[in-house]
């Protein structure tokens, strides 16, 4: 994983968030300028309030068993960091996924599940009952014919969220 340092600086292409991680090391967001607030016009540094949400969630992450490898978690860090600093809002979503008895996350992390499949989001920002979710899987079905990729954002209702639990095989002993 990467670690953050004074010379990041966000900046926009033709079409994209970028990070600039070294001269020649540049970081392409999933986000692209349309779903975006406050861009910046020309170099705008890794700020403190960046840091400081890049190394919380790398905390979350790394205590949460996710099975990734330093690249793909520095890739979830840094598309997190730029969703906070400058996504738009997003309308509520929860229709696609059923009311849970026993709703929750752990460590930042829960899944989403309906009749089309299930997926991993990181909660990015919550209120009492919303929380505002990023994509970590792959790809998030929400039904047949309509999938969120990953990165992608998605706000529901808490009491839609199931608690992320590491995925293990579990063997037992016939006699």
């Amino acid at each position: 994983m990467l670690q953050p340092t004074t010379r990041w600086y966000w900046y926009c292409d033709n079409q994209h968030l970028m990070l600039s991680l070294h001269k020649n090391l540049q970081f392409k967001t999933a986000f692209n300028l349309r779903c975006l607030l406050n861009t910046p016009n020309c170099k705008q540094g890794f700020s403190l309030i960046d840091t400081e949400r890049y190394v919380r969630l790398a905390e979350q992450l790394q205590s949460s068993h996710l099975k990734v490898n330093g690249a793909q978690l520095t890739q979830i860090l840094i598309n997190a960091t730029a969703a906070l600093a400058f996504h738009k809002p997003i309308t509520l979503r929860s229709w696609y996924f059923a009311h849970q008895n026993n709703a929750g996350s752990i460590r930042q992390l829960a899944s989403l599940e309906n009749d089309a499949g299930k997926g991993t989001v990181l909660i990015l920002e919550q209120t009492l009952e919303v929380a505002t979710c990023m994509v970590v899987s792959p790809h998030l079905m929400l039904h047949a014919n309509k999938q969120l990729r990953q990165f992608e954002l998605i706000k529901v209702m808490k009491n839609r969220l199931i608690p992320y639990i590491e995925q293990t095989k579990h063997f037992s002993q016939s006699a």
